[in-house]
């Protein structure tokens, strides 16, 4: 869940000008069983079922490009299950499969890794041999775990993450003014990232991307303090830059849904991820939640936790 500088991860944006996001990661999990396949071929199961002779045959493409990462050419059983759509909600859905399926398939093996190598393999996988039009920020956020101020170092510096120190009660004082809807509109973000790439290689972007880069800064300062007030009008402030860097918008049904919350009370809103549709965070006071509820009642509310650990092995059976 990204509050502030989502879209400064794009490569041709970080490369240049450095990246920022503060996020952090919720408590919908993608989970990854690998199991000894007595056949020695390769199943795997999610929305559908491959059972094909190895890895190379595989359709769901992270799934095949995790076994050849992990070197596991064939003899596994591959089953993912997910909390919430593993695609198109812009809660990194995808990333986190990434990332789990190589955790749980170097585990298989007895290979312990990193959580931040786990990320880094998850982006040259997804980016680099996919070519998919990505950042990086899901990878990290959700091999991490925690809140967390994530910077991209220009000139292929790397990735930093700091976790946020805040005083007491301040992230469970931010926990309750944040509200989570799902908009039943799954969206693509392949067009929407190309066209941002697009827009900031051009120079179109840079200059809003610069700014929501340091909204990022600015949140990571407010909540050190103490600041929680201040979170709603940073969401509202990012949200209005996203739109005009490339044209980045929800439909009207999702602008719709933002103005009908700030109405009933909501000061800040935003579509999670790249935009188009998914997920919808709002930030309200507690007294005014039940007005926003309300405002919103044709869309599924989406209770929460914030999660404190990234990616982790929850069984180990030794052969």
């Amino acid at each position: 869940m990204s509050f502030a500088g989502g879209g400064t991860d794009l490569p041709a944006f970080a490369e240049q000008h450095g990246g920022a996001v503060v996020s952090t990661a919720i408590d919908k999990w993608i989970r990854v069983v690998v199991s000894h396949r007595f056949e020695g071929d390769v199943r795997v199961g999610y929305s559908e079922t491959e059972i094909v002779s190895d890895a190379n045959h595989v359709r769901h493409e992270l799934v095949r490009e995790a076994m050849r990462r992990a070197g596991i050419p064939r003899g596994v059983d591959v089953l993912t299950l997910a909390d919430v759509p593993s695609r198109g909600t812009g809660l990194g859905s995808s990333s986190a499969v990434t990332v789990g399926l190589l955790n749980a398939l170097y585990a298989f093996q007895g290979i312990a890794k990193p959580a931040m190598t786990l990320a880094d393999e998850a982006c040259q996988i997804e980016i680099e041999v996919l070519g998919k039009p990505i950042g990086r920020q899901d990878q990290y956020a959700s091999a991490v775990g925690g809140c967390n101020l994530i910077e991209f170092l220009p000139g292929r510096g790397g990735v930093k993450v700091s976790p946020l120190l805040t005083p007491p009660g301040t992230i469970e004082r931010l926990h309750a003014h944040l509200l989570l809807f799902y908009t039943g509109q799954p969206r693509g973000s392949d067009e929407i990232l190309r066209a941002q790439g697009d827009a900031v290689s051009a120079g179109d972007a840079a200059e809003r991307m610069i700014q929501m880069r340091d909204l990022a800064y600015e949140l990571r300062d407010r909540l050190q303090t103490g600041d929680v007030e201040s979170v709603g009008e940073i969401l509202r402030r990012g949200w209005e830059l996203k739109r005009s860097a490339a044209g980045v918008a929800g439909n009207d049904a999702i602008e719709s849904a933002i103005a009908a919350a700030h109405d009933a009370g909501a000061v800040g809103g935003k579509l999670l991820g790249a935009g188009g549709g998914g997920f919808l965070l709002l930030f309200a006071p507690p007294d005014a939640q039940v007005r926003v509820r309300d405002a919103l009642d044709e869309l599924r509310e989406i209770p929460f936790r914030f999660a404190f650990q990234g990616t982790s092995i929850l069984l180990l059976e030794q052969a």
